[in-house]
């Protein structure tokens, strides 16, 4: 679990424990964001003692996206993203973040690869003024010889997303209401892949890794939220 407060430009994150997510009903189809029941609260992190309820509010993001690193452009991609916000006891909003779940998706051109997005050990949803937060990911790799720790990017080394909203924001009259809107990330680097076998430079001249320009992340993404104290 984490604590994200915003001070000024200055995240202080307070690490005070790691959760494991599971989402059953997310990893066997693929959930309508305009719809109320997709929206599963099942896995909302645990408060702090010291956190008021009543205050405090669990959201679940639920995405479709594309991603684009080096020469390989992956779409379709789900996402579900769980996390905690409110007021902590100096008047900063704080975050505690739950889980990120996605699937596996197959790479166009190579039939015998998958790759699923995976949490990389940072999430500020929030932001803080011109900061629009940020979201670091990794990618799973899997195919032949590649073994089970092939990955693009890594916590050490991670793919550093900071997705800004295009456009406007619709929303679904529901009670709590339903938030719609796309992201979208052009500036960021993607990594070398690593722990593939002894294959990690001919998979990196296969992707075109480590790509510094050219990589984007777009996301449909759609949002509610339910008070702790209502759960």
């Amino acid at each position: 679990m984490r604590i994200l407060r915003k001070l000024g430009a200055v995240t202080v994150a307070a690490a005070l424990a790691t959760v494991t997510l599971a989402a059953p009903a997310f990893a066997h189809a693929v959930p309508d964001p305009s719809d109320p029941a997709s929206y599963d609260f099942s896995d909302c992190p645990t408060l702090p003692a010291d956190l008021d309820p009543a205050r405090w509010r669990c959201e679940v993001h639920l995405a479709t996206g594309e991603i684009t690193l080096g020469r390989v452009r992956i779409s379709g991609i789900p996402m579900r993203l769980v996390h905690a916000e409110g007021p902590l006891a100096d008047g900063t909003t704080g975050q505690v973040f739950g889980g990120l779940q996605s699937r596996p998706t197959a790479v166009p051109g190579d039939h015998r690869l998958t790759m699923q997005v995976r949490y990389a050990g940072y999430a500020d949803l929030v932001g803080n003024g011109p900061d629009p937060g940020g979201l670091y990911l990794m990618l799973s790799v899997r195919g032949p010889g590649l073994g089970d720790h092939c990955t693009i990017g890594a916590r050490t080394d991670p793919i550093k997303t900071h997705a800004a909203r295009l456009g406007d924001t619709s929303t679904i009259p529901t009670d709590p209401p339903i938030k719609q809107f796309t992201l979208q990330d052009t500036a960021f680097t993607a990594p070398a892949v690593s722990g593939c076998h002894g294959r990690d430079r001919r998979l990196d001249a296969q992707l075109g890794l480590p790509a510094t320009t050219g990589n984007t992340l777009t996301l449909q993404a759609a949002y509610t939220y339910r008070m702790y104290s209502s759960r």
